[in-house]
Protein backbone atom coordinates (compact mmCIF):
# COMPACT_ATOMS: atom_id res chain seq x y z
CA UNK A 1 0.00 0.00 0.00
CA UNK A 2 3.04 2.27 0.37
CA UNK A 3 3.27 2.82 -3.39
CA UNK A 4 -0.29 4.10 -3.70
CA UNK A 5 -1.19 7.79 -3.62
CA UNK A 6 -3.59 9.06 -0.99
CA UNK A 7 -6.38 9.31 -3.58
CA UNK A 8 -5.77 5.74 -4.69
CA UNK A 9 -5.92 4.50 -1.10
CA UNK A 10 -9.17 6.40 -0.53
CA UNK A 11 -10.69 4.94 -3.70
CA UNK A 12 -9.59 1.44 -2.73
CA UNK A 13 -11.11 1.87 0.72
CA UNK A 14 -14.42 3.12 -0.69
CA UNK A 15 -14.43 0.10 -3.04
CA UNK A 16 -14.18 -2.20 -0.01
CA UNK A 17 -10.45 -2.69 0.63
CA UNK A 18 -10.31 -1.93 4.37
CA UNK A 19 -6.51 -2.27 4.47
CA UNK A 20 -6.32 0.90 2.35
CA UNK A 21 -7.51 3.00 5.29
CA UNK A 22 -4.81 1.41 7.44
CA UNK A 23 -2.36 2.65 4.80
CA UNK A 24 -3.55 6.23 5.37
CA UNK A 25 -3.28 5.83 9.13
CA UNK A 26 0.23 4.39 8.85
CA UNK A 27 1.25 7.21 6.52
CA UNK A 28 0.01 10.13 8.65
CA UNK A 29 -0.65 9.11 12.27
CA UNK A 30 2.88 9.76 13.51
CA UNK A 31 3.25 13.20 11.92
CA UNK A 32 -0.26 14.24 13.02
CA UNK A 33 0.53 13.07 16.56
CA UNK A 34 3.80 15.04 16.57
CA UNK A 35 1.95 18.17 15.44
CA UNK A 36 -0.80 17.81 18.09
CA UNK A 37 1.68 16.90 20.84
CA UNK A 38 3.78 19.98 20.08
CA UNK A 39 0.65 22.08 20.55
CA UNK A 40 -0.32 20.72 23.95
CA UNK A 41 2.61 18.65 25.36
CA UNK A 42 0.14 16.05 26.63
CA UNK A 43 0.75 12.48 25.46
CA UNK A 44 -2.63 10.96 26.29
CA UNK A 45 -4.69 13.90 25.05
CA UNK A 46 -2.65 13.96 21.82
CA UNK A 47 -3.28 10.25 21.23
CA UNK A 48 -7.00 10.78 21.83
CA UNK A 49 -7.11 13.73 19.42
CA UNK A 50 -5.32 11.75 16.69
CA UNK A 51 -7.67 8.82 17.19
CA UNK A 52 -10.73 11.07 17.12
CA UNK A 53 -9.38 12.78 13.99
CA UNK A 54 -9.06 9.48 12.13
CA UNK A 55 -12.55 8.48 13.26
CA UNK A 56 -13.89 11.71 11.76
CA UNK A 57 -11.92 11.10 8.56
CA UNK A 58 -13.28 7.54 8.38
CA UNK A 59 -16.87 8.77 8.82
CA UNK A 60 -16.43 11.43 6.12
CA UNK A 61 -14.07 9.71 3.68
CA UNK A 62 -16.75 9.44 0.99
CA UNK A 63 -17.09 13.24 1.06
CA UNK A 64 -13.39 13.79 0.37
CA UNK A 65 -12.78 15.84 -2.78
CA UNK A 66 -10.09 13.99 -4.77
CA UNK A 67 -9.05 17.30 -6.33
CA UNK A 68 -7.85 18.41 -2.89
CA UNK A 69 -4.78 17.39 -0.91
CA UNK A 70 -5.64 14.64 1.60
CA UNK A 71 -2.92 15.66 4.07
CA UNK A 72 -4.28 19.21 4.15
CA UNK A 73 -7.83 17.88 4.69
CA UNK A 74 -6.59 15.55 7.46
CA UNK A 75 -4.69 18.33 9.26
CA UNK A 76 -7.71 20.63 8.99
CA UNK A 77 -9.81 18.02 10.76
CA UNK A 78 -6.99 17.43 13.27
CA UNK A 79 -6.66 21.15 13.98
CA UNK A 80 -10.41 21.49 14.61
CA UNK A 81 -10.47 18.40 16.80
CA UNK A 82 -7.51 19.70 18.83
CA UNK A 83 -9.09 23.13 19.30
CA UNK A 84 -12.36 21.52 20.43
CA UNK A 85 -10.42 19.40 22.92
CA UNK A 86 -8.45 22.40 24.20
CA UNK A 87 -11.65 24.41 24.62
CA UNK A 88 -13.16 21.64 26.70
CA UNK A 89 -10.07 21.78 28.88
CA UNK A 90 -10.49 25.55 29.22
CA UNK A 91 -6.88 26.23 30.20
CA UNK A 92 -5.80 27.81 26.92
CA UNK A 93 -6.79 31.36 26.01
CA UNK A 94 -8.61 31.19 22.69
CA UNK A 95 -9.24 34.89 22.29
CA UNK A 96 -6.02 34.93 20.26
CA UNK A 97 -7.60 32.59 17.70
CA UNK A 98 -10.28 35.14 16.99
CA UNK A 99 -7.94 38.09 16.54
CA UNK A 100 -8.15 39.61 13.11
CA UNK A 101 -4.80 39.29 11.38
CA UNK A 102 -3.77 41.96 8.91
CA UNK A 103 -2.57 41.16 5.43
CA UNK A 104 0.44 43.45 5.84
CA UNK A 105 3.47 42.16 4.01
CA UNK A 106 6.37 42.17 6.45
CA UNK A 107 8.85 41.03 3.78
CA UNK A 108 11.06 44.03 4.42
CA UNK A 109 11.18 43.54 8.19
CA UNK A 110 13.27 40.39 7.83
CA UNK A 111 16.26 40.37 5.55
CA UNK A 112 16.70 36.59 5.45
CA UNK A 113 13.69 34.55 6.59
CA UNK A 114 15.53 31.24 6.16
CA UNK A 115 18.39 32.35 8.35
CA UNK A 116 15.97 33.44 11.06
CA UNK A 117 14.15 30.11 11.00
CA UNK A 118 17.46 28.25 11.03
CA UNK A 119 18.69 30.32 13.96
CA UNK A 120 15.68 29.27 15.97
CA UNK A 121 15.19 25.65 14.95
CA UNK A 122 18.57 24.32 13.87
CA UNK A 123 20.87 26.19 16.21
CA UNK A 124 18.65 25.84 19.26
CA UNK A 125 20.69 23.52 21.44
CA UNK A 126 18.05 23.49 24.13
CA UNK A 127 14.75 22.06 22.92
CA UNK A 128 13.13 23.11 26.19
CA UNK A 129 13.84 26.79 25.43
CA UNK A 130 12.21 26.40 22.00
CA UNK A 131 9.16 24.78 23.62
CA UNK A 132 8.95 27.63 26.13
CA UNK A 133 9.24 30.16 23.32
CA UNK A 134 6.49 28.45 21.32
CA UNK A 135 4.22 28.66 24.36
CA UNK A 136 4.64 32.46 24.32
CA UNK A 137 2.80 32.87 21.01
CA UNK A 138 -0.86 32.28 20.17
CA UNK A 139 -2.03 28.74 19.44
CA UNK A 140 -2.76 29.70 15.82
CA UNK A 141 0.74 31.11 15.30
CA UNK A 142 2.18 28.05 17.01
CA UNK A 143 0.27 25.91 14.50
CA UNK A 144 1.74 27.91 11.60
CA UNK A 145 5.30 27.47 12.91
CA UNK A 146 4.82 23.76 13.60
CA UNK A 147 3.14 23.03 10.28
CA UNK A 148 5.75 24.92 8.28
CA UNK A 149 8.91 23.93 10.14
CA UNK A 150 7.85 20.63 11.69
CA UNK A 151 5.60 19.17 9.01
CA UNK A 152 7.24 20.99 6.09
CA UNK A 153 3.93 22.23 4.72
CA UNK A 154 3.75 25.12 2.30
CA UNK A 155 2.13 28.40 3.28
CA UNK A 156 -0.61 27.61 0.79
CA UNK A 157 -1.40 24.31 2.57
CA UNK A 158 -1.32 26.01 5.96
CA UNK A 159 -3.63 28.77 4.73
CA UNK A 160 -6.11 26.10 3.64
CA UNK A 161 -5.89 24.26 6.97
CA UNK A 162 -6.38 27.44 9.01
CA UNK A 163 -8.88 28.97 6.57
CA UNK A 164 -6.78 32.14 6.28
CA UNK A 165 -5.30 34.01 3.35
CA UNK A 166 -1.77 33.07 2.38
CA UNK A 167 -0.57 36.63 3.10
CA UNK A 168 -2.00 36.40 6.62
CA UNK A 169 -0.23 33.08 7.19
CA UNK A 170 3.07 34.44 5.86
CA UNK A 171 2.93 37.60 7.93
CA UNK A 172 1.93 35.65 11.06
CA UNK A 173 4.83 33.29 10.43
CA UNK A 174 7.32 36.14 10.12
CA UNK A 175 6.03 37.96 13.21
CA UNK A 176 6.09 34.72 15.19
CA UNK A 177 9.68 34.03 14.19
CA UNK A 178 10.64 37.52 15.36
CA UNK A 179 8.90 36.92 18.71
CA UNK A 180 10.52 33.51 19.10
CA UNK A 181 13.96 34.89 18.31
CA UNK A 182 13.51 37.75 20.80
CA UNK A 183 12.38 35.33 23.50
CA UNK A 184 15.29 32.97 22.88
CA UNK A 185 17.80 35.84 22.79
CA UNK A 186 16.41 37.16 26.09
CA UNK A 187 16.71 33.73 27.69
CA UNK A 188 20.28 33.34 26.45
CA UNK A 189 21.32 36.93 27.32
CA UNK A 190 23.95 37.17 30.03
CA UNK A 191 22.45 37.96 33.43
CA UNK A 192 24.04 40.87 35.33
Amino acid sequence: MENFTDSQLISLYIEGNHKAFDGLINRYAQSLYRFIFNLNNNTEESKDIVQETFIKVWKNIKKFDHNKNFKTWLYTIGKRTAIDSFRKRKDINFSTLNNIETDIDFEQTITDETLLANEIFEQGENIEIIKQALNKISIENKMIILLHNGEEMTFEEIAEILDKSMNTVKSSYRRSLIRLKEYILNINAPKH
